[in-house]
């Protein structure tokens, strides 16, 4: 009777190296169709891409090592070299046992980081293991919903939450023929926030239940920002803007705590404010002082005059 097949750790010394396999279960790259995704609004919130960047400095950790722990993190089973990123020279994508990407991590060259990406139905557990590593910082993330509520009452609740104002951008795309589905964009691609909305079933044919749309944030956030991101929950990251919180209790989903991408600055107390106009006037009424004889009266009469209306 032939054994079980027995898993072998990549090594990027050796990143073609797979596990055994049966002779009837050979390597086939390729996305594997989310078992976890059948079109139901209860399934809540799923990463659909992650992009993280992780340091490579210090005493105790180094490019490869970061990479090889990156890899295993991922439970990668076969590492096949791949091209380089951006600066980076080289890359090992990752595959699972049965032969389904898990994703990539780019590393090499000039840089002293590692870049780990990992797109649709393996994003959302590769995120998880590895977005709190090494110093993550996030440069992009995509959170969906997938739900059978028709397309054309997802579009009125975009509009609803995005306001007369906003900006939409509605494409039909179709393939030798066939239509591949709607696709309606909320806010520009530059943008830190954009929210689509497209028919999934129709972009995926045969992996989803019939009718299954999906409303998608995609987060690319600030400098300042991305290292904080990379410890926010699916419900944070999907919830990461205003319209993006109305758009969630639209969907009957939990709507996460007012995150923020943007720098807290907080209130200045009255020392603070003191302080800083000490800075501002403190050279000026010097010179007053000096001028008066150091009459202090004199002085604080001059500043708290009113002129003339």
């Amino acid at each position: 009777m032939q054994g079980a097949p027995v898993a072998a750790r990549p090594s990027l010394s050796d990143p073609g190296r797979r596990v055994q396999r049966h002779a009837d279960s050979p390597a086939r790259p390729g996305l594997r169709p989310p078992s976890c995704n059948t079109g139901v609004v209860s399934e809540g919130y799923g990463w659909d891409w992650t992009s993280t960047t992780h340091d490579a400095k210090g005493s105790h950790s180094t490019v490869t090592g970061i990479v090889e722990d990156l890899v295993t993190a991922l439970d990668g089973a076969v590492a096949v070299p791949g091209k380089g990123l951006q600066g980076w020279q080289q890359s090992v994508r990752l595959f699972d046992r049965d032969g389904f990407r898990l994703g990539q991590v780019y590393f090499g060259g000039s840089r002293t980081d590692v870049h780990v990406v990992s797109t649709s139905g393996a994003a959302h557990e590769a995120r998880q293991r590895v977005a709190g590593r090494f110093g993550a910082r996030t440069s992009r993330v995509d959170t969906r919903v997938d739900t059978l509520v028709p397309y054309g009452d997802l579009q009125d609740l975009l509009r609803t939450a995005a306001g007369q104002k906003a900006t939409l951008r509605a494409i039909y795309s179709e393939k030798h023929g066939k239509s591949t589905g709607r696709t309606l964009y909320v806010g520009a691609p530059t943008s830190a926030v954009q929210v689509r909305l497209y028919e999934k079933h129709l972009e995926s044919p045969g992996q989803y239940a019939d009718g299954t749309n999906r409303v998608e944030v995609q987060l690319r956030p600030p400098s300042r920002a991305k290292s904080t991101v990379s410890t926010w929950s699916p419900a944070e990251t999907f919830c990461a803007s205003e319209l993006t919180r109305r758009v969630a209790g639209l969907l009957g989903q939990d709507v996460a705590h007012p995150a923020t991408l943007q720098k807290n600055r907080g209130t200045p107390d009255l020392e603070k404010t003191m302080e800083h106009m000490a800075r501002q006037y403190g050279p000026g009424v010097d010179r007053w002082l000096q001028a008066t004889g150091g009459e202090v009266g004199t002085v604080l009469e001059y500043l708290l005059r009113r002129p003339a209306a």
